[in-house]
């Protein structure tokens, strides 16, 4: 049984906020192509000098050997960056848009192997300095008012219904404590067509706690429980079209995680902690580079 101090050092080792996951995606794609770039090369031929017909635009660089087997890597890894990246863009300005779409390109010609640099060298530079344009729109994001923000899955929540009783994961005495609409609308089908009656009962008292709180204020603007938490009840669907592509929005499981996306996006710097103890969803919340933590780990 783990203390509430080593579940906080184990909670600190493994929560990052969603726009330090970004760069850190970023830096790993830059080592990626310096790799990519390191196992290939460039000569330098002017296939215009001395000709009589001159085309103009062609660089007298050319790749005499390319790196095909990291390449791919390099692409799948930028393919996942781009798609958590560009949920950011909703309300970044035409310029912006536009620099980061230029950017896009350059990244990957580069990646690609298409034009050569002058140098491997000044491939490696060129690479940082698209990428930078990645880095600053991120940094506008930075807010130095984190929030800690706790959402259950619906096992979590039927094992732990008690807000406070998540409180060892929190980095701070104030949270928040967000309820999504598919976890309620999974308690409801729980209660009434489990096949144990136990745990139809206990489902019971879970949603007659849950409505409870209906009581005490607005649920979906947050009311104050055990003092420093703030619980809250998610009304609104996940919108797939601004989600990321590999999300079913007919899985429920899908559907937790566009919820709990749609949350962090809209709080990048926020740290949004997904509970849960299926090992699907980890999986799934980690690719959507989401903080998943273990249920099992609040015994």
């Amino acid at each position: 049984r783990c203390t509430p101090y080593i579940r906080k050092s184990i909670l600190s080792m493994k929560t990052t906020s969603f726009i330090n996951k970004l760069n850190s995606q970023i830096e790993n794609i830059i080592l990626t192509i310096d790799e990519m770039l390191n196992n290939s090369s460039v000569y330098y031929n002017d296939w215009n000098k001395g000709s009589d017909v001159v085309i103009l635009g062609l660089s007298p660089y050319h790749w005499r050997q390319k790196d095909e087997k990291t390449q791919m890597v390099a692409k799948l890894k930028y393919s996942n960056f781009v798609e958590s990246f560009e949920l950011l863009l909703r309300h970044a300005n035409p310029k912006t848009k536009q620099d980061i779409l230029n950017a896009k390109r350059n990244i990957i010609n580069l990646i690609n192997q298409k034009s050569a640099p002058k140098t491997i060298e000044a491939g490696k530079q060129n690479c940082r300095a698209y990428f930078s344009v990645f880095t600053k729109f991120i940094e506008l994001h930075a807010n130095e008012n984190i929030k800690t923000v706790i959402v259950p899955d619906t096992n979590s929540l039927i094992q732990y219904p008690e807000p406070i009783s998540y409180k060892s994961i929190s980095q701070s005495e104030n949270y928040e404590f967000i309820i999504l609409p598919t976890v309620l609308s999974e308690l409801d089908k729980h209660k009434i067509t489990h096949r144990n009656e136990e745990f139809r009962k206990k489902v019971t008292s879970v949603i007659k706690r849950l409505k409870g709180y209906r009581n005490q204020g607005d649920v979906l603007t947050g009311v104050t429980v055990n003092r420093n938490i703030t619980l809250k009840m998610i009304a609104t669907e996940p919108n797939f079209e601004k989600s990321l592509s590999w999300l079913d929005p007919q899985n429920n499981d899908d559907r937790i995680i566009a919820n709990v996306l749609e949350l962090q996006v809209s709080n990048p710097s926020d740290n949004i902690i997904f509970v849960t103890s299926d090992i699907n969803l980890q999986n799934k919340a980690e690719l959507a580079n989401l903080n998943p933590f273990d249920t099992d780990e609040l015994k």
